[in-house]
């Protein structure tokens, strides 16, 4: 055996393991990652060169190695640990089977000394090369066929598929053991080289089904809790409506009552007025700030959200410079009351709280802009937005609403944090 090439090549092939899982769970130290990375791959090729200078192959160091593996991510990766070993040990099968098959096709090509090792030559290098392509193959494969939001998955589930892998990697690896030791000797079982091959297309098929189940599970959960926040908001614009409703009728019968005042006032009539007032009239009223679009369900939501600004102390400015004519009424005060509702949660968590809200018209497209100041803690994680909502599971699918609606109206959603402010821009087609 030549150490230098095999040390080299656990050296290639460490680092390629590590990146797939790196790049599958994420580090948990950011900060440190690099470090932890080069770490994490010295460990794993000093392990494997060291199994290498006491057995070639062996059962034993299968399993140590992959429980090296397991425990660096346990340590260093973020993620669930079922998880982790289940990918571990996906990972671990594509790698027994890779190297046995590559073994078989190459069986008349490579020579063994008398400690068994594989000997350097061409022949060599070409199956290690070869053995580490089709690893990067499988986990780009197990990359882009994952489970997208895996806080859904019970560890329960995670655990009997894993029961499930375990046993046919147990078997894997008695039987890479077994077809090495008949490559050796100068034979290939080809009955044992076919089940190596068939259990990891039988792995890769469970896997495969497991995925697609939990994803489009997880997909159907959450539409049917989407259609849920559609209908709860709906009926909350619903019941905006009716109040407003209720609001500009008592403002018509206002407009009686101030009738009635007038004429008591240039009929000198001030002991009945003020006998009125008393009696009669048993409101006490105030300023009113209306807000006028166009859209009595638009406006609904806008009054509310100038009346809960009253109400709270929020500063709140509400720029309306156009006729909110020609769009849907339900979808565009929907898209509002989520957005506003979402900037006053953010802004009750800032020091310096205000809300700017402002709505225009360009061409055949609404622009509405929302900003809000927001706590340091909101941003990206991940790919996802941080929220500052106690509702933490419930978080995001009234934005899941609103960017169907965008959508359904050929329009444009994004956001930016910056210096302590969330602003919010929508474009929607009318």
């Amino acid at each position: 055996m030549n150490y230098g090439f095999e040390i080299f090549a656990n050296v290639i092939e460490a680092v390629i393991i590590i990146q797939f899982l790196v790049r599958y769970f994420g580090v948990r130290a950011r900060k440190a990652g690099l470090p932890i990375i080069i770490l994490m791959i010295a460990v794993l090729a000093t392990t494997v060169s060291a199994f290498n200078f006491i057995e070639y192959i062996s059962v034993a160091q299968e399993f140590v190695i992959d429980a090296v593996i397991f425990a660096m991510t346990l340590i260093f990766l973020r993620g669930r640990a079922l998880e982790k070993l289940l990918i571990v040990q996906m990972t671990s099968i594509v790698s027994a089977v890779s190297s046995i098959m590559l073994t078989g096709l190459f069986a008349g090509w490579i020579k063994y000394d008398d400690n068994g090792y594989a000997s350097f030559g061409v022949s060599r290098v070409v199956l290690v090369a070869l053995a580490q392509i089709i690893y990067l193959i499988f986990t780009e494969y197990l990359l882009h066929n994952r489970i997208e939001d895996r806080q859904y998955v019970r560890n329960s589930t995670y655990l009997k598929l894993n029961v499930i892998i375990a046993a046919t990697l147990a078997g894997h690896n008695f039987l890479t053991r077994y077809i090495y030791v008949n490559a050796v000797s100068g034979g290939i079982n080809r009955e044992m080289y076919v089940l190596m091959i068939a259990l990891a297309a039988v792995d890769i098929i469970i896997y495969q089904l497991f995925v697609e189940i939990i994803n489009n599970g997880i997909a159907l959960l959450k539409e049917q809790m989407k259609s849920s926040a559609y209908e709860s908001e709906s009926r909350e614009v619903e019941n905006i409506q009716n109040i407003y409703d209720k609001t500009m009728k008592a403002r018509h019968e206002m407009k009686s009552v101030l009738l009635n005042i007038r004429l008591m006032l240039k009929s000198g009539e001030l002991k009945e007025l003020e006998q009125f007032l008393d009696e009669e009239l048993d409101v006490r009223l105030a300023a009113v700030k209306a807000v006028a679009t166009g859209s009595r369900l638009v406006d609904a939501v806008l009054n509310r959200c100038v009346e809960r600004a009253e109400e709270t102390g929020m500063p709140l400015d509400v720029r309306v410079d156009c006729v909110l004519d020609g769009v849907n009424e339900m979808d565009m005060a929907i898209v509002l009351s989520n957005l506003i509702d979402n900037a006053f949660e953010a802004a009750e968590q800032a020091a310096d709280a205000h809300i700017s809200v402002k709505i225009n018209r360009k061409d055949n497209y609404i622009n509405i802009l929302i900003s809000n100041t927001c706590s340091p803690d909101m941003g990206n994680f991940g790919g996802r937005l941080m929220t500052t909502k106690k509702d933490a599971d419930l978080h995001g699918y009234g934005i899941a609403n609103v960017k169907d609606i965008i959508n359904r109206n050929y329009g444009l959603y994004e956001y930016t944090v910056k210096d302590g402010m969330f602003t919010t821009n929508v474009l929607m087609h009318v």
